[in-house]
């Protein structure tokens, strides 16, 4: 078909998607777009499509959908603004159309790095302790910067040991049935995945033992 017929044919209410208005082009369904975003865009039924506008309708289609997917994420649970982008990404969806959708959800406080940051460290602090080390690799791998890590992520040895100690004392309740060597090499490969040093999980070995670990029978060395 020419250019020259290239027109937008109807615009009708969507029966999968009540939110949203059908826009057929050419007689076929084409896009979806909110009622609010077509009288923005000013479209029309028997407007003549150029190349130009027809990508510009294309992608403010695709904003929509992305800006959706982003909420449904964000509802889960909050997220970085490199772990969002990514997941969006991954859904397919191109990176001009990415870098709107985070700027407009930045710009309404839906992603915030900092804010994610205190969420995250609560979280793990709370629910899922984990060493300094490994709670500082967890949030990089979320695209967190160093500097917003260093600023929330402070070492402190006895609150370290404290969460250490808390979560081994948990653990043990499970392995009542295994003799004292076994107890301490599982209290220790529990630790060790949890990112504690070693410094931290021969206090808590000593501690939760009663003292009956020392240092020649510790079941690993540094």
């Amino acid at each position: 078909m020419s250019e020259e017929t290239d027109a937008i044919t109807r615009i009708v209410p969507d029966r999968r998607r009540p939110d949203r208005l059908l826009i057929e082009r050419n007689g076929l369904p084409w896009l979806r777009l909110s009622a609010l975003r077509i009288s923005e865009l000013d479209v029309r039924t028997g407007e003549v499509l150029t190349p130009e506008r027809r990508a510009r309708l294309e992608h403010a289609a695709a904003v929509e959908e992305a800006i959706e997917a982003a909420l449904r994420l964000l509802a889960a649970r909050p997220r970085s603004e490199a772990e969002l982008a990514r997941r969006l990404r991954q859904k397919g969806f191109r990176d001009a159309v990415v870098q709107e959708v985070m700027t407009k959800l930045r710009a309404l406080g839906y992603v915030d790095d900092r804010a994610f940051v205190a969420f995250w460290v609560a979280q793990r602090r709370t629910s899922r302790p984990r060493g300094i080390a490994a709670l500082r690799q967890e949030l990089r791998a979320k695209g967190i910067t160093d500097e917003l890590i260093e600023a929330a992520v402070t070492h402190d040895a006895e609150e370290e040991f404290s969460a250490a100690l808390a979560l081994a004392q948990k653990h043990l309740g499970r392995l009542q049935q295994h003799d004292r060597v076994t107890q301490e090499r599982r209290v220790i490969g529990l630790l060790q995945r949890r990112g504690f040093s070693w410094s931290v999980i021969r206090r808590v070995v000593r501690e939760v033992f009663s003292g009956k670990a020392g240092d020649d029978d510790f079941p690993l060395a540094d």
